[in-house]
């Protein structure tokens, strides 16, 4: 075995969700289940835990992050840490929520299963199946290298985890290098996947429709490397200090073009399927399978929303109006709230992980970036007009485009995606005074730059966080 796995069994800290009987044990993943790949069960198998991991891991990431964005709040009596944590000065690297979304096990299993591959006889994978198995498991690795960095932003992430296990530590590197590492594996599995040599030899769940073989799946591909694309155009835009240097980095803008528009963006779209189509994690409620833990049945649910998001719309969004209902006060740890979602109405509704609606106010901010001011706006007005039922933003400076822009990827994204604090963090809106965008204080807190890099790393490497010399800075 040749991967450098601390013991970072960490598990998927998901409301609701259940173990799947038809995967691997992925809290503690064995190099012998997929060391070498003998038949085609056995990669059904890998693909399919593969997804489940990620399938608790979105939901993981869309519910703290929307609670530090001041979107959300979890108040349940019994857990004050939702609130003292999350919207406090500092979250507990030892604790739940300092070890949520750190993915290795995933990545682990992914390196694995890519070790397995490789090492497949020919006669059981032919050249276009090897191909296929590899790109999806390399594209899946990126998916859970970005949450990391998503989560941790400065505060980086080790890389080279698949390395001599009698060896050192893989060194933590910073944010601009895992970016760009990430970067590179789409790339490189986008140039396998149109290629013509790749086919899918196993079947990907039925939210993955239209993305399923070689063709729909490389525009699922371009439309996730578009995201860390711009995460790199803009990685020095903000500061943790506070400070906006406002630098945009233009090669990467360029490559986020690119990216985006070979991805299943449609900016032509009008009504809400058009704008939700994407690749979706399904749920059951058959045994052995899991439910979506960020239903919320508005009689009993401790999930709230945070009344900024009633008080900050425009009047007459739309979006408010479908996303959020009204039930029972709550209070915990100084903060309360009379609303909740109606996104998730049910225990198996799916989970979206990139829609057209996404797609579209990423394109926003690339022509923003490139001071392509009216074309960003008009791309924000799709989503203020159709999505959101309000008359077309007339705004012309640069910072109130962005504001627009903002302002309808947070309404229309509203708890179905982690981006709100990201985008707020990669702006320098976190401290913002100007809501709807900027997210402003909570309990006499400013809002968190990061999460923690977790204690068990922390202890692993005697204290020592401190990251690789940087090659993208």
């Amino acid at each position: 075995m040749r991967i450098r796995f601390l013991a970072l069994a960490l598990g998927v800290t998901f409301l609701g969700a259940c173990k799947d009987a038809t995967r691997p044990d992925l809290n503690d993943p064995s190099a012998s289940d997929f060391s070498k790949i003998t038949d085609l069960t056995q990669v059904q198998t890998l693909v399919t835990g593969v997804l489940a991991y990620d399938r608790g891991a979105i939901g993981t990431e869309i519910l703290r992050n929307e609670i530090i964005a001041r979107d959300a709040y979890n108040l349940p009596a019994a857990e004050p840490r939702w609130v003292t944590e999350l919207l406090g000065p500092r979250i507990d690297p030892g604790g739940f929520n300092g070890t949520a979304t750190w993915p290795y096990a995933s990545i682990r299993e992914n390196n694995i299963g890519i070790d397995g591959v490789e090492a497949a006889a020919s006669n059981v994978l032919s050249d276009g199946q090897n191909n296929g198995i590899l790109v999806f498991l390399l594209t899946w690795k990126a998916m859970s290298f970005l949450r990391a960095i998503e989560t941790r932003d400065t505060a980086g992430a080790p890389i080279n985890v698949d390395i001599d296990p009698t060896g050192p530590l893989a060194p933590i590197n910073c944010k601009g290098d895992v970016l760009a590492y990430i970067a590179a594996q789409l790339d490189s599995g986008y140039t396998e996947l149109t290629s013509g040599d790749v086919s899918f030899p196993f079947t990907l769940p039925t939210g993955f429709e239209g993305f399923d073989d070689p063709a729909g799946f490389a525009t699922f591909n371009r439309a996730l490397a578009a995201k860390v694309d711009i995460y790199l155009a803009f990685r020095d835009y903000a500061s943790p200090d506070g400070s906006i240097p406002g630098t945009i980095d233009a090669t990467w803008l360029d490559a986020a073009t690119a990216a985006i528009n070979a991805s299943f963006i449609d900016t032509t779209a009008t009504s809400q399927a058009d704008l939700n189509a994407g690749p979706q994690f399904t749920f059951s409620t058959a045994s052995g399978d899991a439910t979506n833990g960020l239903f919320a049945d508005p009689t009993s649910t401790d999930l709230r929303t945070n009344p900024r998001v009633a008080n900050d719309a425009a009047p007459g969004d739309q979006r408010v109006a479908r996303k959020v209902i009204a039930t029972a006060n709550q209070t915990l740890a100084g903060v309360s709230s009379d609303i909740t979602f109606n996104i998730y109405t049910t225990p198996t509704t799916p989970i979206s992980i990139l829609t057209n609606k996404e797609l579209i106010a990423m394109k926003a901010e690339i022509d923003w970036g490139k001071g392509a001011l009216p074309q960003a706006l008009a791309l924000a007005n799709v989503l203020r007009v159709h999505d959101g039922g309000l008359a077309a933003s007339t705004v012309t400076s640069s910072q109130d485009v962005l504001d627009e822009i903002l302002y309808e990827k947070r309404y229309s994204l509203l708890f179905e995606s982690p981006d709100r604090w990201v985008d707020a963090r990669m702006f320098g809106k976190l401290n913002g005074s100007n809501p709807p965008v900027g997210l402003g204080m909570e309990n006499n807190n400013a809002p968190l730059w990061s999460q923690p890099i977790p204690q068990a790393e922390a202890d692993a490497r005697n204290g020592d966080l401190s990251k690789a010399s940087c090659s993208v800075t």
